[in-house]
């Protein structure tokens, strides 16, 4: 809905901020109808007439989270990877206008809704879609470019089909700060294919299971299956599987899905909380949370009590297959340093388990043996739930248990390091 810059901040925004208070908790009837509004406008249960205005093609070419996302955070959130169609907008990506989608909680105004003057027309929606044909003419080309970008431009919602009250609704919305993707997410990851979500760390699995039971599955059932009415196809978690489908599952929880029965009454008017526990458990269910990527890859140690002794970790793309190779440098029973070294695939989430092997029959320099090779010394697992902690067992093989090796295993982290690498942390 906005077409100037702006800066994304969460948590640092003061009570007020530029004469606008953020609402409070719980939410005014305002902020629900705003809610509605920003879903569908158009619709009864959002202050709407109930039908499209005239010139309007199709209905996502009017709706604001059709080119700012559910998360306002257009293409830097769940919509990075939205297309531009004929039948709907995107969040600005791959069109000549780089101008922000992002939305500051606490400081929408009224004027910043309405565009007055300078939005588009509600015919240079769908209306403007030019099609590129077999030509691939100069002309052609052109007008696919420009139609392309002027469908994603904001309207002018002065004309009056947006009323006033609605447009005060969705500022009212807009400046709720428990409205906030944040409130449910901690990191949005769009690095990740699909979006990756953390969910902040206050959520509780177990009573987002309890709210899911008694608030959604009289409807929807097993998120794992298609439920008995209008789940999606394949269920909630196969769903979620998508690119962005976190925040718009978490806001049709929250607010209700404007012109069904999917109201916010009827799932017992949710908290913020409420939200965040259910999708918790919903990824969990589905294991679309953390998981392991290249953003580990650096050096890993247990603290001072394992001093002189630590992992090489690296997570990195192996003829098309994520890997997880790991060294480890540490003593033997004498004291006497050795090498492990780890590989496996690094595709099971937040866990992967790998075949380890020990480095023998080396000399130094020039006198080593190129025919000496690493033997099998047993399996690993390592486990990480985020970007800066993790954990691991090595357990030996029954060669080297005879040895006097015996099984390994303790708590990592990364803070002797500063990394850089992209990697979503709830941190």
């Amino acid at each position: 809905m906005f077409r100037k810059p702006l800066i994304l901040i969460f948590s640092t925004l003061p009570l007020f901020l530029s004469g606008v208070a953020l609402a409070q908790d719980p939410p005014s009837a305002e902020v629900e109808l705003g809610a509605n509004a920003w879903n569908n406008w158009t619709k009864t249960d959002s202050g709407g007439s109930g039908s499209l205005p005239n010139g309007v093609e199709s209905q996502d070419y009017i709706r604001c989270k059709a080119c700012h996302g559910w998360d306002r955070l257009g293409t830097e959130g769940g919509y990075v990877r939205r297309s531009r169609r004929d039948s709907r907008p995107n969040a600005g990506a791959g069109d000549g206008d780089t101008t922000s989608r992002i939305i500051i909680t606490g400081t929408v105004t009224a004027d910043m809704i309405k565009h007055t003057g300078t939005g588009r027309a509600y015919t240079d929606g769908k209306g403007s879609w030019v099609a590129l044909d077999a030509t691939a003419s100069a002309a052609n080309t052109a007008a696919h470019a420009n139609g392309y970008t002027l469908g994603n431009q904001h309207l002018d919602f002065s004309v009056g089909d947006l009323t006033q009250t609605q447009i005060d609704n969705l500022v009212a919305f807009l400046n709720f700060a428990d409205a906030d993707s944040s409130v449910y997410f901690s990191n949005i990851n769009t690095n990740m294919n699909p979006v990756l979500y953390t969910i902040v760390d206050t959520a509780d699995a177990v009573a987002g299971e309890s709210f899911y039971n008694s608030n959604c599955s009289g409807c929807h059932g097993d998120p794992a299956t298609e439920g008995n009415v209008g789940a999606p196809d394949g269920g909630i978690l196969a769903y979620l599987e998508g690119d962005g489908k976190f925040s718009e599952i978490s806001h049709a929880a929250r607010w209700g899905i404007p012109g069904s029965s999917m109201t916010r009454a009827a799932m017992g008017s949710p908290s913020s909380q409420n939200i965040a526990d259910m999708m918790l458990y919903l990824q969990e269910l589905g294991g679309t949370g953390f998981a392991l990527n290249p953003g580990l890859t650096g050096n890993w140690w247990g603290g001072p009590d394992r001093e002189s002794e630590g992992f090489l970790l690296e997570v990195a793309e192996s003829e098309g297959v994520l890997k997880l190779i790991v060294s480890f440098y540490t003593y033997d029973s004498a004291g006497n340093q050795i090498w492990l070294i780890a590989v496996g695939p690094a595709t099971t989430g937040m866990t992967s388990t790998v075949e380890v092997f020990i480095s023998s029959g080396r000399t130094w320099g020039e006198a080593s043996n190129t025919a000496d090779f690493t033997t099998p010394f047993g399996t690993g697992m390592f486990n990480f739930p985020a970007c800066d902690v993790g954990s691991f067992t090595i357990t030996p093989n029954a060669e080297y248990m005879a040895l006097g090796y015996t099984a390994i295993g303790y708590d990592l982290s990364r803070d002797i390091t500063s990394y850089k690498i992209a990697c979503p942390s709830s941190s």
